[in-house]
Parts: C-alpha cells; structure tokens; sequence
C-alpha cells in the first residue's frame, strides 16, 4: 500500500511539472518624428511629434509532449509607447501574431492571427531603431491607397488562419496558409462577411543567398445575384544577396484587386506592380540602410491610370549601443504622382498624422531609440 501511495505521489508531481515553458519577450519602439506634407492644394504643412515603432510585448509557451512531438503558442500584444492609442481599450490584447500550434517532425501547424504575405522582403527598418515610415512597404503593401480596400492580403495579419511550416530541405522551406475569413469575423452561410484566402510561399536560403516567391488568393463570398463582391491576387519575390561589405536585395510585388456588382459574374480588375531595391551597409556597430521603392501606374480592365505611380526613398543609420538597444536616425521622401494617392508606412496608424491627399507628398525625419527584452 505505501508504495502504491508513493508512486500515485511520483505519478502526480511528474504531471504537475508537465507544464508550458512560458516566456515573457518583446520590444519597446519609438521616437521622435519630424513629418512634412507638401504639393496639394491644401492641407500642406509639417508635424512633430513622439511615435511608436510598432512595440510588442510576447507571452510564448512550449511543451514537449512526447515521441517527438511539441505543443506551442503565442500572445502578441501589440501597444503605442506615446499614447497607447488615445483610449484605455486602444491597445488590447493579442493583436498581433497570435497562435496555438503542434510541432514536430512533419513540421508545424498553427492556428489563430499570423502575418501572410505581406511585404515579403521589404527592408529592415521594422526591425532597427529607423523609422517605420522610412520602410519601402508604404508601396510594396498597397494599391495606390492606404485603405483597407487597398491593403495587400488585409494588411500585415490574416485572422482565422490555417497554416502549415514544413521542415527544412536542403535550405528550402513552404509555408501554406488557408483563412476561412481573413477579413474579419466569420459569417453564416449566405452572408457577405464570409469569403477565404489562401497563401504560399517558398523560401530558400544558402550561405550568403536568401530568395523567396509567394501568391495569395482572396475572394468574397460568392454570392452573386444579392451582394457586391471583391477579390486579391497577388504575387511576390524577393532575393538579398550578403556581399560582405553590403547585403543588397530587390523586393517585387504585382497584386490586382477585383470588384464585382450584384448580379454581374465578371470582376473588374485594378492591378499595379511595384518593386524595391534595400541596402544595407555594416560600419562597425552600425548599420546603414537605403531603400528605393518604385509603384508603377495602375491599370484597370488594362487601361493605364494616368499619373498614378510613386516613388520612395529613404536613408538610415542604426547603432548599437549594447546587445538589447540601439538607436536610430532615419529620413523618408515620398513623392506621389498627381493621382497617387500613397502614404508613408504605418503614417497615421503609429506616427498619429494624417493619410495623404491624392497627389501629396510626404517628408519625415526621425530620431528614435529601440530596446529588445
């Protein structure tokens, strides 16, 4: 009897600690941003304020369960170190990728909130103490608009995702991802607020070299003879190449956003492509980063959009003050065409100022600092 006691005790201490290894990360983002408008008609003029570089703070856990297999997941907080939106609910919880997921020798699957297709291979001012507004994703992820209806696969994170990593291959890596409603909330059948998405994307990476290509199909519920539909297409590419002295890269990206009437079966398609050119030049324990991003003139049902284009240039320099922070000076130029209608990345969504009127052009100088935990 006693050592069945012992070993019913053995028993339950060995399931107590078959817990979550949970761990507590993140990053802490911000700056001081200098933004001018300029070559509209009105509304031209510059702004100054405090603005957040996207900081995050994560709550990750793992548990080995066994014959190889793991269990996983994240809670990504995103939240705006100037004023945290403006508003005690403005930052909730698990707003950014946040997942549940098994992992094993077969690869991985997870479930919830997860970045999908977007900006693939835009530079890396999200990741240094630069500006966000100075990333080359103002153009790469959007189609003449700073909307919704022109953000690329629902601009940065899928809900209701399905995704699937597999293991890597001789360097190569898939992921493919399925949203039941990458738009919001799912809808009952027969409803507008349905629709799925699908995603994939292949990665390979040798030594110096680092390509990838990924597509991505959206398409509303189809429910033709009640309500207005609309669908996504799009395609992107990107190498960077380790040089040593310089990474250098080129990011592509072709993606056409399609409407459709009640009652009217054919889409109507408005495409556009854009390409950027990222460098990044180590000195010592700094970094420096150019960005050359070009949006070329949409064209719907394959007639141009006059004077629709825009282009982005942007210059940076990152220096690490230690392993965990570093600081940065970043300056952005975005210079729409009389009917561009781009804006710099993240401009009123984090920098607090506003979109830019059709034809504007914008301007930032920014001075931050950016902290790892």
């Amino acid at each position: 009897m006693k050592k069945s006691l012992v070993a019913l005790a053995a028993l339950a201490a060995s399931t107590a600690f078959a817990q979550s290894s949970v761990t507590i990360s993140g990053t802490i983002k911000g700056g001081v941003a200098q933004t001018k408008y300029s070559g509209a008609t009105s509304g031209n003029g510059s702004n100054t304020a405090v603005s957040d570089g996207s900081s995050q703070f994560h709550i990750k856990g793992v548990e080995d369960l066994g014959q190889g297999l793991k269990a996983e997941f994240q809670i990504d907080t995103r939240f705006r170190i100037d004023d945290n939106g403006a508003a005690p609910t403005a930052s909730p919880l698990a707003t950014g990728n946040t997942f549940i997921g098994v992992t094993g020798g077969f690869g991985t699957v997870r479930l919830g909130k997860m970045d999908t297709h977007y900006c693939l291979g835009s530079d890396s001012n999200g990741t240094r103490a630069t500006a966000l507004q100075a990333s080359g994703c103002a153009l790469l992820g959007y189609v003449n608009g700073n909307a919704a209806a022109q953000a690329v696969a629902a601009g940065t994170r899928s809900v209701n995702n399905i995704r699937f990593i597999s293991p890597t291959f001789n360097g190569l890596t898939v992921q493919a991802d399925y949203s039941t409603n990458p738009t919001g909330v799912e809808g009952a059948v027969g409803t507008t607020s349905g629709g799925n998405a699908q995603a994939i994307r292949a990665t390979y990476t040798a030594g110096p070299l680092t390509t990838a290509v990924g597509h991505y199909n959206y398409k509303s519920e189809d429910q033709t003879s009640t309500a207005a539909r609309t669908n996504q297409k799009s395609t992107n590419f990107m190498i960077n190449y380790d040089l040593g002295m310089a990474t250098v890269g080129l990011a592509y990206d072709n993606t056409s956003n399609g409407s459709a009437a009640a009652s009217v079966a054919a889409f109507t398609e408005t495409e556009r492509t854009a390409t950027s050119l990222p460098i990044t030049i180590p000195v010592g324990a700094g970094t420096i980063l150019f960005t050359y991003t070009k949006a070329g003139n949409s064209k719907t049902a394959g007639v141009v959009n006059a004077n629709t284009s825009a282009t982005l240039v942007s210059v940076g320099f990152d220096y690490a003050l230690s392993k965990r922070t570093s600081m940065g000076v970043s300056y952005a130029r975005l210079n729409n065409n009389t009917s561009g209608a781009y804006a710099l990345y993240a401009q009123s969504s984090l920098n607090g100022t506003a979109v830019n009127a059709t034809g504007q052009d914008a301007s930032q100088v920014y001075v931050g600092l950016r902290h790892t935990f």
